[in-house]
């Protein structure tokens, strides 16, 4: 409200300036009046009275001024001059200022166009439903050099039927796909993936539906989502694609019915067009594929149970793991070193390009103080250099940058003084 009173009065002294001065010169001869009155009272001659009350408030003029300022009469008035000084002296000297705004302005694009990017990739929040519970699982072997490796289907079943601390698992493999049916015969990057993979990954579709549990298993019909991305640039948003049924060959040929479109996502861990269950792909249901412990490829996600801790969750994997390889120590090696572990799934994404940005980010702020010490450099030594050296003792800051940088002037809104230097 206060912020409000003075941007009222601020325009009231600025479109009613007479009835303003009116007002606080009547209200200013009432004050001094009722001084003059108790002096006199007091057993002091009228002359003196008046004398020595116009002494004690220090000069009529300099309170009115006072007043004007407290009251934010002068606010708007002392903007708009600011304003104008500014800009005549901007048009006087149009060498510097062209050097000024260029320099300003590498500043200031440079920190927007990092800045833009930072926040679209650490800063933009996931697509997926409750980002916050969503988790990337990868184990290492640090001793043969190994920093994320996948993890096979028999790992993947020991994790569901022992973790508890995640409510549920969603696997992703990668396969390469030749495609018949849609369009001219093309090579596609695939998805392969479980029933519970879109729900785990709090998904949606943009058209018709999700793959979910009836698609999962070795019985199910083939089905597949297509990605935003492929819809959108290779099919041009065909909305009849929606039913169709398509032959996806690798490693043995399979039909597959497209069922959905997948909403735009970050597309972690790889770029494909389309994602099938595990029916669509031959290898995923050959025994090596479902037996092998050591034939690992599949990525692994996780959603946190509800009221479950990141380190509670840590906690159990890293002794359930401990579990898998004393029981299997066929499939791992001692060497390697073996360990597993968890993070947001956001984490995961940014974890490769967040020290860069931070640092471009950085370095882009260091700009920003180079190009501003440049233009302060430009003020103190250019043409403006007599104006403000001319500016009396005790001249108020605000209004001093006001004057000489226009860009500033918003600076006169905390000024509060009746200086003018026209």
């Amino acid at each position: 409200m206060r912020l409000l009173a003075k941007i009222s009065h601020g325009f009231r002294s600025l479109f009613l300036r007479e009835i303003v001065n009116v007002e606080l010169n009547e209200e200013l001869r009432f004050h001094l009046e009722r001084e003059v009155q108790e002096r006199v009272a007091g057993g002091m001659r009228p002359m003196e009275a008046r004398r020595a009350a116009v002494l004690d408030f220090g000069g009529l003029e300099s309170v009115r001024e006072e007043c004007k300022d407290m009251r934010n009469v002068n606010l708007i008035s002392n903007l708009i001059r600011d304003v104008g000084f500014g800009v005549r002296m901007l048009r006087k000297n149009l060498g510097f200022t062209t050097i000024a705004l260029l320099t300003l302005a590498l500043g200031i694009g440079a920190n927007a166009a990092i800045f833009s990017l930072v926040r679209g990739v650490l800063l933009r929040p996931l697509v997926n439903r409750d980002e916050n519970r969503l988790i990337y699982i990868r184990q290492s072997a640090k001793g043969l050099g190994v920093e994320n490796a996948t993890f096979s289907v028999p790992e993947l079943q020991d994790m569901r039927s022992s973790v508890k601390t995640i409510s549920e698992f969603g696997d992703f493999s990668v396969m390469g796909f030749s495609m018949v049916g849609l369009g001219e015969p093309r090579v596609v990057r695939g998805g392969v993936v479980g029933g519970s993979y879109f729900e785990v990954m709090g998904l949606r579709p943009v058209l018709g539906r999700l793959l979910d549990m009836r698609d999962d298993g070795p019985n199910a019909a083939g089905a597949m989502v297509l990605t935003h991305r492929f819809w959108t640039t290779v099919l041009k948003s065909d909305p009849s694609v929606i039913g169709k049924t398509v032959r996806l060959d690798s490693l043995g040929a399979r039909g597959a019915t497209i069922v959905g479109v997948l909403e735009p996502s970050d597309p972690y861990p790889a770029q494909t067009e389309i994602i099938a269950n595990v029916v669509c792909s031959p290898h995923h249901l050959s025994a090596t594929m479902v037996t092998g412990r050591v034939h690992r490829m599949t990525e692994l996600f996780g959603r946190l149970a509800p009221g479950v801790t990141l380190e509670q969750a840590r906690a159990e994997l890293t002794s359930v793991y401990t579990t898998m390889v004393k029981d299997h120590p066929e499939a791992y090696s001692k060497k390697g070193d073996g360990r597993i572990d968890a993070r947001l799934l956001r984490d995961e994404i940014t974890s490769r390009a967040r020290t860069i940005l931070l640092v471009l980010l950085g370095a882009s702020g260091l700009v920003f103080i180079i190009a501003c010490s440049n233009v302060a450099n430009l003020i103190a030594r250019g043409p403006w250099s007599p104006y403000w050296r001319a500016m009396p003792l005790g001249f108020p800051s605000a209004r001093l940058i006001s004057r000489l940088t226009p860009a500033c002037s918003g600076s006169a809104l905390a000024s509060r003084s009746s200086h003018r230097f026209c």
